[in-house]
């Protein structure tokens, strides 16, 4: 988190440049630009009265730049606000009003940047007689309700298109980048090589949906009309799908119906200027729409399945866990060791002082840590020693008995699911260790730059017949497994070869 926090004042300092960088050339560029013009008409023989009489009603600090510098300080304050205010809790519940009040004042302020440029600013170009000769210049204004409306919904589409592609870069930074350290990089490089190319050389035109700014605008609302519309049927229509005959899904589904059609009138009528032309075109964009969410909404609805059964798992598992709990105060059991500790520790018996103090370090690791997704690295070996040394307690390792650890220490912050490699420990001691015969254990971690190597081999011996956990075997490596294939998927080698001698584990886990 701290991490993404940094990239979020990245990403505000380089927007304010980007705009900062966009204004001043496009104030330095629209002087040039009329001095130009009126180079061109001088040269043409134009009287300057007839110049100056045709700028008589313009303005330059109130026609051009006022309405330049304050549309851009409100579109920033606007996008600030939807994406440092709005978007980040939009579902906290907790925080619902306060969201939705951030979302109504950017909606707000966004309308107000369009409409004040579009008030304010007046354009200067050419005026030309019936052969197109220059014959002086002409101040306009495109401040139409309909235009203002267009570039509203224009700007939205922009805001909402980089809110879903820097979601995506988010995304990618907090859960991909085990596998590819930098590749959130592959959306922020192009996106920063786009803002940057158009606060240097672009120009948005008097209205947002003209070429070639129109042709990206229709792009980008494609992707948007999926997203929302696919949400939309995901959450009010699936669920009820089992139910398709009352009257309730039935009118889930014509609310979506009138949805999807709202959509598509919204986005044709941006296009076209509430014209309504090009009819066929936008029926067939619509259609690629629907098609699309559907599909989208249903793939979604099959990949979660699995997650819901999982979650259903953890959570009874969870209530178990939590019944045991209620039965057995923790804070009693700490507080019991601690005075065994104590006693132990009076009566000289360092040894078992020490393994007190280490089984309550496996108890509070058992209560705190074991419930997270990810743990850092150090505290699973913490656990793992922890675990070998009391193992160690109980053996005289003078009498046949060999264990050997080999455990390589990491140089940088790594984190690995709880309880991972334990279990393998685990079936070494319960299966690798008899009193009778000589036996052994080795074990070894070891690291590079983006894998784990875990090993363990032990010796094997027959089980006795009256082992109470003898029907029991094997149940904590398939645990392994299954964790292994949902939290690592493609990410991890397991490799496990055994025989009558002896059992032999090889685990490699890619960050």
């Amino acid at each position: 988190m701290r991490e993404l926090a940094g990239i979020r004042r990245v990403e505000f300092w380089f927007a304010i440049s980007i705009a900062a960088i966009y204004v001043i050339r496009r104030l330095l560029n629209e002087v040039r630009r009329i001095d130009d013009m009126i180079q061109q008409l001088e040269d043409k023989q134009i009287a300057s009265a007839t110049i100056w009489h045709d700028l008589a009603g313009y303005n330059h600090t109130l026609n051009n730049n006022f309405p330049l510098i304050a549309g851009v300080v409100l579109f920033m304050i606007s996008w600030y606000g939807f994406h440092y205010l709005t978007f980040p809790n939009w579902n906290n519940i907790e925080n619902d009003e306060k969201t939705r009040l951030y979302a109504g004042l950017s909606i707000l302020l966004l309308f107000s940047s369009v409409t004040i440029y579009h008030f304010a600013k007046l354009q200067v170009q050419f005026r030309r007689d019936e052969v197109g000769e220059l014959i002086g210049l002409k101040v306009y204004s495109v401040y139409r309700k309909r235009n203002v409306l267009a570039d509203f919904i224009g700007f939205g589409v922009l805001i909402l298109s980089y809110e879903l592609l820097s979601k995506l870069a988010y995304y990618l930074h907090r859960n991909v980048r085990q596998d590819f350290r930098y590749i959130s990089l592959l959306i922020w490089i192009p996106m920063a090589v786009f803002l940057i190319t158009f606060a240097l050389s672009a120009n948005l035109p008097e209205t947002l949906w003209r070429s070639p700014v129109r042709e990206v605008l229709v792009f980008l609302t494609i992707p948007l009309q999926i997203y929302i519309l696919q949400f939309f049927i995901y959450t009010s229509i699936l669920p009820y799908i089992p139910d398709f005959r009352s009257p309730e899904f039935l009118g889930r589904l014509i609310t979506g119906g009138l949805f999807w059609i709202l959509l598509t009138g919204i986005v044709w009528g941006a296009r076209s200027h509430f014209m309504y032309y090009s009819a066929g075109a936008n029926y067939a964009l619509a259609i690629l729409v629907l098609f699309a969410a559907v599909i989208t909404a249903l793939v979604r609805r099959s990949m979660n399945k699995e997650k819901v059964q999982l979650q259903t798992q953890v959570s009874h598992t969870s209530a178990e866990l939590a019944g045991l709990q209620s039965q057995i105060n923790p804070h009693f059991l700490f507080n019991a060791l601690n005075s065994l500790y104590a006693t132990a520790l009076k009566e000289n018996s360092e040894k078992t002082a020490d393994g007190i103090q280490k089984l309550g370090d496996m108890m509070r690791f058992m209560l705190h840590e074991n419930n997270r997704d990810r743990i850092p690295l150090p505290k699973e070996v913490d656990y793992l020693r922890n675990y070998i040394e009391l193992q160690r307690m109980r053996l005289d390792e003078t009498h046949g008995i060999e264990i050997r650890v080999t455990i390589q220490e990491p140089n940088r912050d790594l984190y690995i699911a709880p309880m991972m490699l334990i279990p393998f420990v685990e079936n070494a001691f319960k299966h690798g260790i008899s009193l009778r015969n000589p036996s052994w254990i080795y074990i070894t971690l070891t690291l590079d730059d983006s894998t784990i190597y875990f090993k363990v081999h032990n010796s094997r011996h027959a089980t006795p017949v009256n082992d109470p956990e003898k029907e029991r075997t094997g149940i904590g490596l398939e645990n392994v497994k299954k964790r292994l294939e949902l939290i690592y998927p493609g990410r991890y080698t397991l490799a496990i070869q055994a025989s009558e001698q002896d059992f032999f584990v090889a685990l490699t886990i890619r960050y």
